[in-house]
This record gives structure tokens, sequence and C-alpha cells, in this order.
């Protein structure tokens, strides 16, 4: 018996999210009190994300970023800009930036596993219903 296996070309799993993302240019703080820029993730994994901006992020720029995983996890993490591309999403014209997360401390990590794992196993059981 031959054993099919799904080759996973990503080296971490992604999860298809819409959520509500702080960012601004680097300057190296979490705190999020005035002077950022609103996105929403398109996709997310421990990794990047993809996110959808109001106006293109020069290419390798570092960021400061905050996911809104839910009301009481909200990690910080460093992100570099990857590239983006204009796309149409629900009929509108967005532009979607690439995302490399460069330094995310091991709690901010957890804390996004978590969330993604836990939301790939409520859709799977959605799925089998």
């Amino acid at each position: 018996m031959v054993e099919m296996k799904k080759e996973q070309k990503r080296r971490f799993v992604r999860l298809d999210v819409v959520l509500p993302v702080k960012y601004r240019k680097y300057v190296g703080s979490p705190v999020f009190r005035s002077n950022f820029n609103i996105g929403r993730s398109n996709d997310l994994s421990i990794g990047g994300v993809k996110m959808s901006v109001s106006k293109a992020i020069p290419l390798g720029t570092k960021l400061d970023m905050e996911i809104e995983l839910n009301e009481d996890a909200r990690p910080y993490i460093v992100g570099k800009v990857l590239g983006g591309e204009e796309k149409m999403v629900e009929g509108v014209s967005r532009r979607i930036e690439k995302i490399s997360f460069i330094e995310v401390e091991a709690e901010a990590q957890d804390t996004m596993m978590r969330f993604i794992f836990e939301h790939q196993r409520k859709d799977v059981r959605k799925e089998k219903k």
C-alpha cells in the first residue's frame, strides 16, 4: 500500500484570518499610544503575515507591530516588509504587504501558535459536521 503525503511548502502553517494589526516604522517600543496605522491581516503564521494596508510600505522597512488576536492577546512583533501588490478584495482594490517577523519573543510566538492551531482545530470540526 502506498501512503500519500501532502507536502508542506512553507516553513510555518498559515491561517486565513482577518485581524486588526497596529503598525508603524520601527522605534523599538511595544507601546502603541499614537502615531500608528491600522491594517488587516489576510493570513497569519508565526513567521509572518500578509496585511491589507491603506498605502504601500517601502520594501525592507522595519516595523513595530501589534496583532490583536483577541481582547486579551496582542503580541508585539518586529517585522520587515518583503514586498507587496495591489489586489482586488471583495471588489475593492487593496494594497497587500508581505511582512516577515524578524524579532518575536518566545511568549508572543507561543500565543500565536496557540491561536493558529485552535482556529484550525475549529475549522476541521466544522468540516466534519
